[in-house]
């Protein structure tokens, strides 16, 4: 499942949070802000967007550039059976660049029949589809409300939540093309519970995913129905729930090959575990990304991951931080380590189109004689690939990881640390 969430406060805690939330490994999801000039993700490349608006606190440029395409992209993306789902966080401000006035922050709502009025309250109560436990759920962390809904489609039915015992709708649901458009109040951002929320919401955009691929959403079918089951169901459904998992394994091990960001990192981490290292995430801002041992083996690294769509050059930041990590080690236990820069290169390439080594000449002899092993995401992908098939042994292999430095594969001599 894709998901795009455009929201200020999310993007921010996810790109500087320490550490941010990772999603289950089933699971993509990018983050942005709505009213940023240089916005350039499509909900309709997404399978769920969270649309989060909260007004700026200094100004609305980006809104009055991007709700318009907003209304165009959702439009698309529900005719063609994508869910958006929309967290109103503010009252329903005009957009403005300069003295030009935009389209207003929920205006975009009112094509697909929804129209929103400003007020604030609290006291929400989850009601009809509301009381689906993973809304119930997600309504825990939603304290407030800042609109109400004065128009939607007329059944009872697509009510989520109302005001306490009024039936005044603060919470719907509506199937809009093949898609569907959710309202849902905005989460209360408290940085102790922000994982457990993030799961929460992701649960709800799973909810109305698992609708799309017309599976009926767990959270729609009662606890006791399970025994009433018969026996073959519950063996299919326990054989199902774990060849589901091991494929969500699968697919996050080959986000390697075309990853970038925090969720390529989480499936290095995946793959090295794989190969019986113990994984240690570094905290953000660290010259490396990962540190790992063999227990069996008594061998360290030090892994720097990164994703771009050229090779690896001499200004790339990573070379930068590679030196620096070598020289603040200097002397350490951690000397012995081998230090790993992990390349997804040129990430937007079908791998048979891509420059081999992935690192430029400059690079490889800058690193290469400082003991610096340079390999592609791909590479480490075929080596993991090597073990799981039973052509190699993972011992082996991590023993030539760490006895090797230049380019991975290369006919440089192993380098005695």
């Amino acid at each position: 499942m894709r998901v795009l969430i455009l929201s200020a406060t999310i993007d921010r805690m996810q790109k500087f949070g320490n550490p941010p939330y990772h999603p289950p490994y089933d699971v993509h999801v990018d983050t942005d802000d709505l009213n940023r000039e240089d916005f350039n993700f499509s909900v309709f490349d997404y399978d769920v967007s969270i649309v989060h608006i909260c007004e700026g606190p200094y100004h609305t440029i980006g809104y009055y550039a991007n709700l318009p395409k907003l209304l165009r992209d959702s439009a698309l993306a529900l005719e063609h059976g994508h869910s958006v789902i929309c967290l109103p966080h503010s009252r329903n401000f005009i957009s403005k660049r300069l003295d030009e006035r935009g389209m207003s922050a929920y205006e975009w709502l009112e094509k697909f029949g929804v129209q929103l009025q400003d007020n604030e309250g609290e006291n929400i109560k989850p009601t009809g589809a509301g009381r689906a436990q993973v809304i119930q759920e997600y309504l825990n962390h939603a304290f407030k409300y800042y609109q109400i809904v004065t128009e939607f489609p007329p059944t009872s039915s697509n009510k989520l939540a109302v005001v306490d015992d009024t039936e005044i709708v603060v919470g719907l649901e509506c199937q809009v093309g093949k898609g569907s458009l959710v309202i849902l109040p905005p989460p209360t951002f408290h940085e102790s519970e922000y994982y457990l929320m993030m799961s929460r919401m992701l649960a709800v955009a799973r909810r109305y995913y698992d609708r799309s691929q017309r599976y009926l959403a767990i959270g729609d079918v009662p606890d006791w129905v399970s025994n009433y089951l018969v026996p073959r169901a519950k063996v299919l459904e326990e054989q199902i729930s774990k060849l589901s998992e091991e494929k969500a394994k699968y697919d996050k091990l080959a986000y390697v090959l075309y990853g970038t960001g925090d969720e390529l990192v989480t499936s290095v981490t995946l793959l090295l575990d794989e190969l019986g290292l113990e994984v240690q995430p570094q905290p953000r801002g660290a010259n490396i990304d990962l540190k790992a041992k063999h227990p069996g083996l008594n061998i360290g690294f030090a892994i720097e991951v990164t994703g771009t769509k050229d090779i690896i050059r001499k200004d790339s930041n990573k070379i930068a931080q590679a030196r620096q990590y070598l020289s603040e080690r200097a002397g350490t236990p951690e000397e012995n380590d081998r230090l790993i820069i992990v390349a997804n290169s040129q990430y937007h390439l079908d791998p048979k189109e891509r420059n081999n080594a992935g690192f430029s000449p400059e690079v490889v002899r800058l690193l290469g004689n400082t003991g610096v092993l340079m390999i592609t995401s791909l590479q480490l992908y075929e080596q993991w690939k090597a073990v799981h098939e039973g052509h190699k042994s993972s011992d082996d292999l991590i023993r030539e990881l760490h006895s090797s430095s230049g380019l991975f594969g290369k006919s440089s001599q192993p380098e005695v640390l």
